[in-house]
C-alpha cells in the first residue's frame, strides 16, 4: 500500500507540484495497484451554508500505480461502486489532479463527469490600493442586496444540473452572508452602477480558508474566493475583473501569495473568466449521479 501511494505521490508531484497530496488515513480498500478511502457526507436542509452538490455525496479518495493508471483506477471504482449502498438523488464523487490526465478515462468510462474545477493563482497582486470608482467594501447594511445577488448566482449554477436549488436555499444563503459581513476580516466588496448594486464579492479570509488551504502546496497564507457574481445586465463592463483586482490586491497587502476559487466546470463563463484573472485547474471534481445499479453487494 505504502508503494502505491508514494508512487502515485511522484506521479502527480510530476505532473503539478502544486498538488497537495493528503494521508488516506484508515478504512481503506485495496486493488491491483491502487487504494483508497471511501467516506459519506450528508447534509441537512437546514445547514447554514449554501448546497453546491447533491445533499449526500460518496467520496472515494484514490492513490494509484502502476504501468496503467488508468486501469487501476477503474478496478478501485468498480469494488467502490458495487459495495455502495446508495440513496436516490445522492452523488458519487472523486477529486482528481487535473493535470494528472493518465488516470481519468477510468472515470469517463464510469459515467463521471467534470463537476467543479479548483482554481489556483500564485501571483500575488501589488498590495493596497484604493478600489475602482464604483467598488466599495460591503456592510451589515448591504444584507439585503448581497444576498439578491447570492441567490441569482445559486439560480445560475443550478442550471448545470449538479444541485437543486431547495426551499431552504434563500435562508441558509442570508445566513453565510451574514456571517461573513458581521466578521471584521469579512472580505466582501460591491460593485455599483448607477445608483444599483451590479456585482460582488465574497473571499475567504486566511483565518476561515483552513479547509480548502491544505489543498494547494503552498506555504499560508491562503485566501478563497467564495462567490463572485455580476448581473447579467452589467457583464462585458469590466466588473468582476475590477472587484478580484482589487480583492487580488487587499489579500496581497495582508501577506497572502496564493488563492484558490471553486468554479462549476460546465459554465461557459466561469474557466475564461478566471483564466484571465491568473488562475488555472488545480483540482477537478469528477461527479455523477447515483445508479439504481449501484446496490451494496451482500
Amino acid at each position: 500500500m505504502s508503494d502505491v501511494i508514494d508512487c502515485h505521490r511522484e506521479r502527480v508531484h510530476a505532473a503539478d507540484p502544486l498538488v497537495a497530496v493528503a494521508d488516506l488515513g484508515e478504512d481503506l480498500i485495496e486493488t491491483a495497484n491502487a487504494v483508497g478511502a471511501p467516506s459519506v457526507t450528508r447534509a441537512g436542509p437546514d445547514a447554514r451554508s449554501v448546497h453546491w452538490g447533491p445533499l449526500t455525496t460518496y467520496s472515494l479518495h484514490a492513490r494509484v500505480a502502476g504501468d496503467d493508471p488508468a486501469d487501476a483506477l477503474g478496478g478501485l471504482l468498480d469494488r467502490w461502486i458495487s459495495a455502495l449502498g446508495t440513496e436516490p438523488g445522492s452523488g458519487l464523487v472523486v477529486n482528481w489532479p487535473s493535470r494528472d490526465a493518465a488516470p481519468v478515462a477510468a472515470l469517463v468510462r464510469r459515467g463521471f463527469a467534470p463537476r467543479l474545477v479548483l482554481g489556483v493563482r500564485t501571483s500575488p497582486a501589488p498590495g493596497g490600493g484604493h478600489p475602482s470608482p464604483g467598488l466599495r467594501r460591503a456592510t451589515a447594511d448591504d444584507l439585503d442586496a448581497m444576498c439578491r445577488l447570492y441567490l441569482e448566482l445559486v439560480d445560475y449554477e443550478a442550471q448545470f444540473g449538479w444541485f437543486s436549488v431547495l426551499p431552504s436555499t434563500p435562508a441558509a444563503a442570508r445566513a453565510e452572508l451574514e456571517e461573513k459581513l458581521a466578521r471584521d476580516d469579512g472580505w466582501c466588496w460591491l460593485a455599483e452602477s448607477d445608483g444599483e448594486v451590479a456585482g460582488m464579492l465574497a473571499v475567504h479570509h486566511p483565518d476561515h480558508s483552513g479547509r480548502i488551504a491544505p489543498t494547494v502546496n503552498k506555504p499560508p497564507p491562503v485566501a478563497y474566493v467564495g462567490s463572485l457574481y455580476a448581473r447579467p445586465v452589467s457583464r462585458g463592463r469590466g466588473i468582476g475583473a475590477a472587484l478580484t483586482a482589487h480583492a487580488h490586491a487587499e489579500a496581497a497587502a495582508a501577506g497572502v501569495g496564493t488563492m484558490l476559487v471553486h468554479y462549476a466546470a460546465p459554465n461557459p463563463l466561469s474557466g475564461p473568466f478566471w483564466s484571465r484573472q491568473g488562475y488555472r485547474p488545480l483540482v477537478t471534481t469528477w461527479g455523477r449521479f447515483a445508479q439504481s445499479t449501484d446496490q451494496k453487494r451482500l
